[in-house]
């Protein structure tokens, strides 16, 4: 794997994986409508569906068959899950979206294998990402779930706010880790990002301005009310920064 498409599948994986993973440790189950499972868990499928058809085109370039199954596997039980939330089968549904996760997190380790800084690197790498990428959608999409539940306790946007700080960390960390990987390919993207480290620091950049927004979101959401609608306003911000750090970073994986 490399090139565009190679960066692209691993972000959209880690966004799939990382927001499955929040969503269900977040707590909102039971407190949330039906409806905010299917919003979320229907990204969190599309993500999926996009990472596997991109694995899948890069497989004659040696992706591992591995990967692509494992991949399959999590797409499958993803889409999966919201035939069933559909069907009003919540328990079912809890199971199948647990399960789900739990099918996203293993799916990390194959290709993880493809990367070039090794297994256990490239896998802390994904892990990383996928809490950074998944802790920023699981925020923009419970923002604007309080636009449909307006009762909806403050308490879960603050969570959400935590979540997405502990990400920002997480990203600053897998950033650190990257500027270990072999090289960077930057063919296909932009010449300026073919300049030797120059994708490092504009990870780096990109997560610190992550970092800003952060703060904002965290102070918003502890202040309930229509700042909660602040807070989702930044995330806004925060989707652009982050897809943009993590595609930066993950410029050298392969």
């Amino acid at each position: 794997m490399s090139g565009p498409l190679g960066i692209m599948s691993v972000v959209l994986l880690e966004s799939a994986v990382g927001g499955a993973v929040v969503l269900w440790a977040s707590g909102v189950w039971g407190v949330v409508r039906r409806g905010f499972f299917l919003l979320t868990g229907t990204t969190i499928a599309l993500c999926a569906l996009a990472a596997l058809q991109l694995l899948r085109t890069q497989s004659g370039a040696g992706a591992a068959p591995a990967g692509v199954w494992a991949l399959g596997v999590f797409t499958a039980l993803a889409w999966l899950w919201q035939a069933v939330l559909l069907a009003r089968r919540d328990g079912a549904a809890r199971v199948m979206g647990l399960a789900a996760s739990a099918a996203g997190v293993a799916s990390l380790v194959p290709v993880a294998g493809l990367g070039d800084a090794g297994l256990v690197s490239s896998l802390v790498q994904l892990a990383l990402g996928s809490l950074f990428l998944g802790s920023t959608v699981f925020g923009l999409l419970l923002g604007h779930w309080y636009l449909v539940e307006r009762r909806l306790p403050g308490l879960y946007m603050v969570r959400g706010a935590r979540w997405y700080a502990v990400g920002v960390v997480a990203a600053a960390a897998a950033a650190a880790l990257s500027a270990g990987n072999p090289g960077t390919d930057a063919a296909g993207f932009s010449p300026v990002l073919a300049v030797p480290g120059f994708s490092l620091w504009l990870a780096g950049g990109l997560v610190a301005v992550c970092a800003l927004i952060a703060g904002f979101v965290w102070r918003l959401a502890g202040e309930g009310g229509r700042s909660i609608q602040a807070a989702t306003g930044m995330f806004y911000l925060a989707v652009i920064m982050a897809f943009s750090a993590e595609m930066s970073a993950k410029l050298g994986f392969f």
